[in-house]
């Protein structure tokens, strides 16, 4: 697909499939997006007042495990640009991605990593410190590489609404929690004990996977740590889902910092501070990819720590294809500059 207008149209043709992980989008959408972070999406094809784009290719996506978000959102970027992609996934593999993935000609997916893979144009990197720091090393000096680390997302709740916690609900628990866009902890502002009672009956309704063996574990290890804490005086409180790990709140008046959790379903609930700064959310906030705010009026309020990304509840898992991931324009990473003159 060497033409734009055929790279498009096949976008087209994926979207029942495609939707669902990168966000709704029609042929104006995409030549919008290439308008946007381009100047003018003819670039790829033709000299616009003198300069011109050309793909960095090819391009290896290392992509995680968690979600298939990350895979099908990378590739869907490199098609649209024009670049041949190499991509390792997890060795568990990713079924519906590469489902999709199998039968387009430009696409190479593999659970190793081979020796001529050392040498991408460009490497797409999601992961954990370990998997950036192994593949600096193992990447040739001359590979540009667009790093995408470990993320957390947090609620910020200025005035309670009807329904307010059923949105709060999909964003802490679809995808059993296990992506960066996935809510991990509400800063609250009002009645925390009424509100959690709120928030537990909706998560103890909402529909979710079975967490993994790990996953639960690591629930059950900090619920017990929590629960000798609140025996030996500490002034938190903890509502669990019986007999299972699906639902943890815990309402945190020991601290504001923001900090990850175990998962799967777990999420704390913590006093609004007087001032939202990286003084009272601690070092964490730099790692936060998107802030929801209620109501969306107040988003102002966070300038101090300004998040890459501030959207409603309920939509914290659905950014759509506009999204600029971890604050950068995702399709100018994929090109170099040509300039005429």
């Amino acid at each position: 697909m060497k033409a734009l207008a055929e790279r498009i149209a096949f976008l087209i043709s994926q979207r029942d499939t495609l939707e669902k992980w990168v966000g709704e989008y029609d042929e104006t959408a995409l030549r919008s997006w290439l308008d946007a972070e381009l100047g003018d999406h003819r670039r790829l094809e033709e000299w616009i007042k003198g300069s011109k784009v050309a793909p960095h290719s090819p391009v290896l996506h290392i992509v995680s495990g968690n979600t298939p978000h990350a895979a099908f959102q990378s590739v869907f970027r490199a098609i649209l640009i024009g670049c041949e992609s190499w991509v390792k996934i997890p060795s568990s593999g990713l079924p519906e991605f590469e489902a999709w993935a199998s039968s387009i000609p430009s696409l190479q997916i593999r659970r190793d990593l081979p020796d001529d893979w050392k040498l991408p144009e460009t490497a797409v990197i999601y992961g954990g410190a370990e998997t950036l720091s192994f593949f600096r090393d193992w990447l040739s000096p001359g590979t540009r590489i667009i790093e995408h680390g470990p993320k957390l997302s947090a609620a910020f709740v200025f005035e309670n609404r009807p329904g307010l916690a059923a949105h709060l609900a999909e964003d802490i628990m679809r995808y059993n929690q296990r992506g960066c866009l996935s809510v991990q902890a509400v800063y609250f502002q009002g009645d925390l004990e009424s509100f959690a009672r709120e928030l537990s009956s909706t998560l103890e309704n909402h529909p979710t996977e079975a967490p993994t063996l790990s996953e639960a574990g690591a629930v059950r290890n900090e619920r017990e740590t929590l629960r000798f804490r609140i025996a030996n005086g500490s002034p938190d409180s903890l509502l669990e889902s019986e007999n299972s790990t699906s639902w943890t709140i815990l309402i945190d008046r020991t601290g504001t910092a923001l900090r990850p959790g175990p998962g799967s379903g777990f999420v704390r609930l913590i006093p609004m501070p007087p001032d939202l700064s990286r003084e009272t959310l601690g070092p964490e906030t730099s790692y936060l990819s998107t802030a929801v705010v209620e109501p969306i009026s107040e988003a102002d309020r966070l300038e101090k720590i300004s998040p890459p990304r501030i959207c409603p509840a309920g939509q914290a898992q659905e950014p759509g294809i506009f999204w600029h991931p971890d604050g950068e324009m995702p399709l100018a990473g994929l090109v170099r500059w040509r300039d005429l003159g």
